[in-house]
């Protein structure tokens, strides 16, 4: 089992934000040099974009399929390539329900 901490690198940047476009974050990641290969990045939007984006990240389009609830999380794989756009890999979809354990 792998366990992933929070990185002591933070990096705010409009690509993402309510008005912001998923191409300019596709841009940024396929020319930042970000080491893929042994790197972990979380990525914080908000409804409707987030879902649109995972899906132009996993389909090329967004089809309106993927609901994120308010604090859900989406979890993709992007490959080693030059652009994730239709390449990426769902591994976690999750609403906040199962995120928090009631007593």
């Amino acid at each position: 089992m792998q366990t992933v901490g929070l990185s002591d690198q933070l990096e705010i940047s409009n690509f993402l934000s309510p008005d912001g476009e998923i191409s300019d974050w596709v841009n940024w990641w396929t020319n930042s040099g970000y080491n893929r290969e042994d790197s972990h990045l979380a990525l914080v939007g908000h409804q409707p974009n987030l879902g649109e984006w995972a899906e132009i990240l996993l389909w090329g389009t967004s089809q309106g399929k993927i609901m994120v609830k308010k604090a859900g999380i989406i979890g993709l794989n992007l490959p080693q390539v030059v652009t994730p756009v239709g390449r990426s890999e769902l591994f976690l979809l999750t609403s906040p329900k199962w995120l928090c354990r009631n007593n």
